[in-house]
């Protein structure tokens, strides 16, 4: 009796770790769907899927919070490049190149204060707010794109295509959010 109980807990545990396995495996493959539907999307796919994988800790990815990475770590790169911006401006002897980043200095605050408004939006389902907000930010780094034309470095040109890609990023996933 006691052989056939422990062959029957055995074949529920094998049976339970199974069904595990094969959820753990859909919840995997709908999360990898999610986030490679909005990867394709941007220029640097690769950089899109690093994102995600590296801030979101735990499955299951959902869109709210995979918006949610994406304007954080949106926000955090234009804080950044803002800072170097700042710097570059300040250390550049031509008047020139210091007008073109003050213009990129300024694109660079209006969107922090989008992102600040959109982190805000989020967690109080105002979507109108988030859309809004978020729907502003690729104007101003095509700002700064624009005015530098030819003359930008490689550095800022990384700098900006990545942060074009975090913004595109979080306006895709907002409009995956089920409202």
């Amino acid at each position: 009796m006691a052989s056939s109980f422990a062959l029957y807990f055995l074949l529920l545990v094998l049976v339970a770790n199974i069904f595990y396995f094969q959820t753990s495996l859909c919840d995997d493959a709908a999360d990898q769907a999610l986030i490679m539907g909005i990867c394709r999307q941007v220029q640097d796919s690769t950089f899109c899927l690093n994102t995600f994988r590296q801030n979101i800790p735990s499955h299951p990815y959902t869109p709210t919070v995979v918006t949610k990475v994406a304007i954080s770590q949106s926000l955090q790169h234009a804080t950044n490049n803002r800072i170097f911006i700042e710097t570059s401006k300040a250390s550049s002897k031509d008047k020139d190149i210091q007008n073109l980043f003050a213009i990129c200095d300024s694109g660079y605050g209006f969107l922090i204060s989008e992102l600040q408004s959109a982190t805000q939006s989020l967690p109080k389902r105002d979507f109108n707010a988030l859309e809004n907000s978020l729907s502003k930010c690729p104007k101003f780094v095509n700002d700064c794109q624009s005015a530098f034309g030819g003359n930008t470095t490689p550095e800022l040109l990384d700098r900006s295509r990545k942060q074009l890609d975090l913004v595109l990023m979080a306006n895709i996933a907002e409009g995956l959010i089920q409202k």
